[in-house]
């Protein structure tokens, strides 16, 4: 066996390049632990929309739009703008061919009110066809010339992969097998502990431990697949990739588009190794690296032993030159091939077609097609004209039809053609045009605050579309002013909880924060005696544990069994049985400032002198009780070398010479008692939390953000957000994105912490923002699954303010149950008359009933981005839609505000708009299908059934009701308050909103308060003026 020449660097190089650059339209996948929300057309976004998602339908074998009847229903609910629908019919038909007698816009009308879902052209036909069709004209009796009908076939097999190519000809599965092969060996190596057996030399990477077990695979061997012929002539993934490629005979310019054709067939897991390998600190990604070129030089192998299987077995194709001979030397054969295999074989000669490929020769196949063809062409002219014949008697022009030519058929064939992959961007464009006429009819010229009025209180939320009817709710029921900002409040925070063996980040999946917050006990209890205490510990222990089953199942299995019948019967009054099982979790702190040198001296010597203890138990035998602190002291000293000479050791326990030395080096090596290491552990406590400047930046940033820089109110709650749900592998999809997929009470709770620090506040009055003395800063959490807000840290609470806590619950109690009362109906049709108190309850059980499939809508509908001043929208009931974001442009005279809105806020709301576009235009393919089927893969993501790719998108049930759509697909509508060249300057300063604005990516609205509160709509190209908006009623403001 020969090896193949080791790569030299450049062409390994240009072999990772092209690999890296082929996988770039794939979006990266982030674990479902920390769910991200994602545009899947990311890496497209260069292109103008419309273009992308031609290309993104090619790439993901996918539908980019609904089908026509969905719009249709839409428009009879008002949901579509009927003028731009025909401006936009108007406008396309100008460009479409010209043919006598035919009025575009009115046949393109009548198509898009067609009964029916089906394309209006039939994919290959003939003009001649249909035109003797049309007049009831026998078919043309010209021999079929096959050299005219082969090249659209070859540019068709040209566009696929071999084993693509081979299954399109011999309807073979290699495609398919080649999949569930290398999603085994995937699932192998990417698990991340949850299966009990672990791919050995993960460590290596991966395309070096699969090649090991590879060669050493007697089911693949048995299989036909001799993989391990490949693998023994090649080094590594590149050289690899570079055999198989030669050995098929690709040429070198055409790599790039072959690669890329294989990497979106298993877009799910291409995309989570795009992640995984840009990942710095992803500990499973240290530890067992894996690179796009390895996924691909994988496949590779593993398709060209399904090749060559198929070679031995049925004579076809390893080589694209093959594959070529073959066409052109049996090209009658080829075509009757694709025939059947395709599925568009006339249903009567099925049989005939396959006997003749069975026995084969050239003369049987040619002789076969000269009688076939014509009469498929012929019923192709038939299906197509009758196509036609119901268009133009729904357009009123039957009579103009009739006398075409088939030059003129021809040309209408393609106006149709072209119009067909322009249509669901037509519907698009009316939704979105209708959706902003109303968002416009709704929004009013913004007031502020009466001079010396105070709310009751003020709440920061999160800008995600549930906070909308709960803040609306809140400002209806009480003196409350709301503003939107990030749900991480602009503090990136590692943090490590309580009770936590490892940090979490509380920040956007981009971030990565330098700063470590530590909760910490208030008042630490050492007892744990509790019975019921005990219980849940002993619960929680059992579904963590893999052993534990087996040893204790007898003694639980009670137990068990009534969480099983607990969560499925009474799934509300069982969550609160269970909830008092579970230990309460302690009074906590956090550790926000700045250690100082002392503390961390302090802290250090406390956890070397804990070492010494547990060093001295576990090597020496020698308990706690029997040493007192400065043998402890004295050993630390010894250990860090500032002392020298025997210890207390020998004295008190008779310990040698000889083990005490050796038990010193222990406490260096092992127990990490050691100068070097307590230098490494100053540098780690410098993490932890933030210096003054830190926390002054940060609260002017946020109190600037949202134009909060006066009249502060006794409370002001800042509210972060999570959901709750039992079962479900996308509940970080419901938490906050803003936040990593986490809940963002830990970001509220620091950055409360900070605005009522004193000195925080003193600083912040130098810089011209005066907190008054009596507000405070009470950190909460809005579960948006059941709608309550919880308030924390209330130990903290002034005593002055204890009298008004019961009124501030009130006021969120009743927003809460008015806010579920609106939502509940939304979730489940049958509960359209429900009282707030009933909703309440409801929400609450669906929270805890681990059947759920749809505990709640999660962000579906959302459409609006709304910056600027809540009194813009306050009045406007807008039902749960916009992202609100806070902003006073009189507050940023810079603009660069307004810049990080817009290059971070808005950029993360387009990818949630149109993660769930494109999840509900092709929930099979671009979302993640039903929940039903859904299996948790290796602890990173979700397949569906045992064996798929990764499932990317949202599933059906966040974004489909019964088989219908209930998202609306359009892009987000994106509204700032801003002076036309200011908000001008501020997306021409922001490279990447930009982009996305001119491309189509997002539509966007200005409303200028320079000139009357007049919206400016961006559409083709400019800006569009509107009427002014309406100032409100009088009376309205004044009460």
């Amino acid at each position: 066996m020969v090896m193949v020449d080791a790569l030299n660097l450049g062409r390994r190089l240009r072999v990772r390049s092209t690999a890296y650059v082929a996988g770039e339209p794939v979006p990266f996948f982030w674990p479902m632990r920390t769910f991200i929300h994602h545009n899947p057309l990311y890496g497209l976004e260069h292109m103008p929309f419309e273009q992308a998602v031609r290309r993104g339908a090619e790439l993901f074998h996918a539908r980019m739009f609904l089908p026509r009847s969905d719009y249709q229903r839409w428009q009879r609910e008002g949901k579509v703008r009927q003028d731009t629908l025909a401006e936009e019919i108007a406008r396309r038909a100008q460009a479409l061919p010209a043919v006598p007698g035919i009025d575009w816009p009115r046949w393109l009308q009548a198509l898009m009110q067609s009964a029916h879902d089906r394309d209006v052209v039939v994919p290959g036909v003939r003009a001649p066809d249909v035109h003797a069709a049309l007049h009831g004209q026998p078919p043309s009796a010209q021999a079929v010339d096959v050299a005219v009908l082969l090249p659209a076939l070859e540019q068709r097999l040209h566009g696929l992969t071999l084993p693509e190519a081979v299954d399109a000809l011999w309807g073979t599965r290699l495609a398919d097998e080649l999949d569930e092969l290398v999603i085994k060996s995937y699932l192998d190596f990417f698990d991340e502990d949850q299966s009990s057996w672990r791919m050995p030399g993960r460590e290596r990477g991966l395309f070096a431990a699969w090649s090991e077990i590879a060669r050493r695979n007697a089911r693949m061997f048995l299989r036909g697949l001799h993989v391990r012929r490949t693998l023994g002539r090649v080094q590594d993934p590149e050289s690899a990739v570079v055999h198989v490629m030669e050995e098929m005979g690709i040429d070198p310019d055409a790599w790039s588009a072959y690669f890329t054709r294989e990497l979106t067939r298993l877009h799910g897991w291409t995309g989570f190794v795009r992640w995984r390998s840009s990942a710095k600190h992803y500990y499973w990604a240290q530890r067992y690296p894996a690179e796009v070129v390895d996924l691909l030089a994988v496949r590779l192998v593993v398709g060209l032993a399904l090749l060559q299987e198929s070679a031995r077995h049925r004579r076809t194709p390893v080589r694209r030159e093959q594959l070529d001979a073959l066409l052109h030397e049996r090209g009658a054969e080829c075509l009757l091939r694709n025939a059947l295999h395709s599925g568009e074989v006339l249903p009567d000669w099925a049989q005939r077609i396959d006997d003749t490929l069975s026995r084969g020769g050239s003369k049987r196949c040619e002789a076969l097609l000269q009688r076939y063809w014509p009469l498929w062409q012929a019923r192709q002219g038939q299906d197509q004209a009758a196509a036609l014949r119901e268009l133009a008697a729904a357009a009123d022009a039957t009579a103009a039809l009739e006398v075409l030519s088939p030059e003129d058929i021809a040309g209408l064939i393609q106006g149709l053609q072209e119009f067909a992959r322009q249509e669901g961007m037509v519907w698009t464009l009316a939704m979105e045009a209708q959706a902003i006429d109303q968002l416009l009819a709704q929004v009013q010229v913004p007031q502020d605050l009466a001079a010396g009025k105070r709310p009751f209180a003020q709440a920061w939320f999160c800008i995600d579309v549930r906070a909308e009817p709960i803040r609306r709710h809140l400002e209806r029921v009480g003196d409350y002013q709301t503003f939107g900002i990030a749900g991480f409040f602009g503090v990136p925070v590692g943090f490590l909880g309580y009770g936590k063996g490892s940090e979490s980040h509380f920040c956007p999946a981009v971030v990565t924060p330098k700063n470590l917050v530590l909760e910490l006990p208030a008042e630490l209890d050492p007892e744990e005696d509790d019975l019921l205490s005990t219980l849940g510990h002993v619960l929680h222990d059992l579904k963590s544990s893999v052993l534990s089953p087996y040893v204790t199942v007898e003694a639980v299995g009670m137990l068990f069994g009534l969480d099983l019948f607990g969560k499925t019967l009474a799934p509300l009054g069982y969550s609160r049985w269970r909830n008092r099982i579970d230990a309460d979790k302690p009074v906590t702190r956090l550790l926000v400032d700045k250690l100082t040198r002392e503390q961390a001296d302090s802290i250090i010597r406390t956890l070397q002198r804990a070492m010494i203890v547990k060093a001295l138990h576990a090597e020496l035998h020698i308990e706690r009780e029997r040493v007192d602190d400065d043998m402890i002291r004295e050993l630390r000293e010894t250990a860090l070398r500032h002392r020298e000479g025997p210890t207390r050791l020998q004295r008190t326990f008779g310990v040698s010479d000889k083990q005490e030395a050796e038990f010193i080096d222990k406490l260096r090596e092992v127990y990490r008692v050691d100068a070097d290491y307590a230098s490494y552990q100053l540098v780690r406590l410098g993490r932890i939390g933030y210096s003054l400047d830190e926390q002054v930046n940060y609260v002017h940033t946020a109190l600037t953000m949202i134009g909060l820089t006066k009249t502060f109110s006794r409370f002001v709650l800042i509210v972060g957000h999570s959901g709750q749900t039992e079962n479900n592998p996308y509940e970080s999809a419901l938490d906050c994105g803003a936040c990593g997929g986490a809940s963002g009470l830990v970001n509220a709770r620091v950055l409360a912490q900070m605005a009522n620090k004193t000195a925080v506040r003193e600083r912040l009055r130098g810089m011209g923002i005066d907190i008054p003395d009596d507000t405070w800063f009470l950190p909460a959490l809005h579960n948006t699954t059941t709608d309550a807000i919880e308030l924390s840290d209330l130990v903290l609470l002034p005593p002055r303010h204890l009298v008004y806590l019961d009124r501030l619950r009130n006021g969120l109690r009743a927003a809460s149950r008015l806010a579920a009362a609106e939502r509940m109906p939304k979730l489940l049709p049958q509960a359209r008359a429900i009282e707030p108190a009933q909703a309440w309850r409801l929400a609450h059980r669906l929270a805890v009933d681990w059947a759920q499939v749809r505990p709640e809508w999660g962000l579906s509908k959302n459409v609006y981005g709304i910056i600027g001043r809540r009194s813009l929208s306050e009045r406007a009931d807008l039902q749960g839609r916009p992202f609100l974001m806070s902003y006073d442009w009189r507050c940023d005279p810079k603009g660069r505000l307004l810049e990080n809105l817009l290059a971070a806020a808005v950029v993360v709301g387009q990818w949630i708009n149109l993660e769930h576009f494109f999840s509900t235009v092709d929930n099979a393919r671009l979302g993640s299908g039903s929940k039903a089927y859904h299996n948790v893969a290796g602890r990173f993501g979700v397949m569906t059934g045992s064996l798929s790719d990764l499932r990317t998108g949202l599933p059906a049930q966040t974004v489909m009701r019964e088989g219908q759509p209930y998202h609306e697909p359009m892009r987000m509508i994106a509204l700032i308050e801003a002076p036309l060249d200011f908000a001008g300057r501020a997306l021409q300063s922001v490279v990447k909103v930009k982009s996305l604005v001119l491309g189509g990516w997002i539509r966007a609205i200005v409303i200028d308060p320079t000139q009357g509160y007049k919206p400016f709509v961006f559409n083709n190209g400019q800006w569009e003026e509107r009427p002014p908006l309406v100032a409100p009623a009088e009376e309205e403001h004044a009460a």
